[in-house]
C-alpha cells in the first residue's frame, strides 16, 4: 500500500520561512514518498536546495529495533544541521519485522541499500554528487548505515532496479548504533571515516557503548579515521540532544561533528582523531 501522500515537491519560499529560521538560500525544496523499490515501505524522502551543485548527500536512517519507526525521524534539527553543511538530506523507510512475514534484517539492509543505490544514480537531478554520500543512523539503524559504510560486496536481489558494485560512501555516523562483532569486522583499510556516539548508564542493554569502543578500536587499527563520544548521563540515542538540538548540544561534540562533516564532505583538513569526548551530564 502507498503511504499517505504530500505535494511531492514544496517549495521553500513559505516553508522555509516557517520551518528552517537559519539562512541558506531562496530555494528549499523536500520531496517525500519517492518509490525506490517494489514494496510497501520502500520510501524516501529528500530535502535540497535548488542553488545546489555537486553537493554531499547525507542519508538518516531511523532505528525502532527494526520492528518500528519512520522516515519522519530526520527531524527539522537534524536537516538545519546537516543543509547548513552544504548536504542534501535523504531519509528512507524501510522493511520491518512482522509476525507473520518473512522479512528478515538482511531484507533491512538491503531495503536501505537500494534506496543509496537509487539516489546514487538520481543525485545529480538534485544538485548532488553521487560519489559523496555520508550513511547515517541510530540504534537498528545505526546498524544499517554501519553494514552500508563498510560493506564491500553487495548481493542485490532480482527485484533491485539499481545494482551498483559499489555504494559511495566517505563517512558514517552512528548514534547507539548495535554493531555485533560480524559487523565490526567489516571494516578494512581504506574504509570511510567513522563518528560515533553513545549514552552511558542508561544506554540499552542491546547497545552498550562497549561497542563503539570496538569499532573505534578496529577502524584504528586499520588506520582509518575515528572519533567517539561517550554520555555517562544518558541513555539511548543522545544525538538528538547532545548534538542536533541547538538549545542543548554540547559545544564540543558539536564542533568535532561539524569537523568531522567538514572532511569527509568537503575535503578539508583532518581533525584530530582515535579519540573519545566526554560529554559531562546534559
Amino acid at each position: 500500500m502507498k503511504p499517505k501522500t504530500f505535494p511531492s515537491i514544496i517549495l521553500a519560499a513559505l516553508v522555509f520561512a516557517s520551518f528552517f529560521s537559519f539562512h541558506l538560500s531562496a530555494e528549499f525544496k523536500a520531496q517525500k514518498n519517492i518509490s525506490y523499490g517494489p514494496h510497501e515501505r520502500n520510501f524516501l524522502d529528500v530535502y535540497w536546495d535548488t542553488e545546489y551543485k555537486n553537493a554531499p548527500i547525507v542519508f538518516t536512517i531511523h532505528g525502532g529495533g527494526f520492528r518500528f519507526g519512520d522516515k519522519a525521524y530526520c527531524n527539522e534539527d537534524m536537516i538545519k544541521l546537516y543543509m547548513s553543511k552544504g548536504c542534501i538530506v535523504v531519509s528512507p523507510n524501510y522493511r520491518l519485522l512482522k509476525i507473520g512475514t518473512e522479512v528478515s534484517i538482511k531484507d533491512c539492509v538491503i531495503d536501505s541499500a537500494m534506496a543509496v543505490a537509487y539516489v546514487q544514480k538520481h543525485a545529480k537531478k538534485y544538485g548532488g554528487n553521487p560519489k559523496k554520500i555520508v550513511s547515517t543512523g541510530a540504534s537498528a539503524g545505526g546498524f544499517i548505515s554501519a553494514w552500508i559504510a563498510y560493506n564491500d560486496e553487495w548481493e542485490w536481489p532480482t527485484y533491485a532496479k539499481y545494482k551498483p558494485k559499489k555504494l559511495n560512501i566517505v563517512g558514517w555516523f552512528g548514534n547507539s548504533p548495535g554493531l555485533p562483532p560480524n559487523i565490526i569486522n567489516l571494516v578494512n583499510s581504506g574504509d570511510p571515516p567513522g563518528f560515533v556516539m553513545f549514552g552511558g548508564k542508561k544506554e540499552h542493554p542491546k547497545t552498550p557503548a562497549s561497542m563503539g569502543h570496538a569499532i573505534q578500536a578496529m577502524l584504528t587499527k586499520n588506520k582509518v579515521w575515528s572519533k567517539m563520544v561517550y554520555i555517562d548521563s544518558m541513555g539511548h540515542v543522545p544525538a538528538k540532544r547532545v548534538l542536533f538540538n541547538p538549545k542543548t548540544r554540547d559545544k564540543e561534540t558539536y564542533t568535532a561533528f561539524n569537523e568531522f562533516l567538514d572532511m569527509v564532505c568537503h575535503n578539508k583538513k583532518e581533525p584530530k582523531g582515535g579519540d573519545v569526548i566526554k560529554v559531562k551530564k546534559k
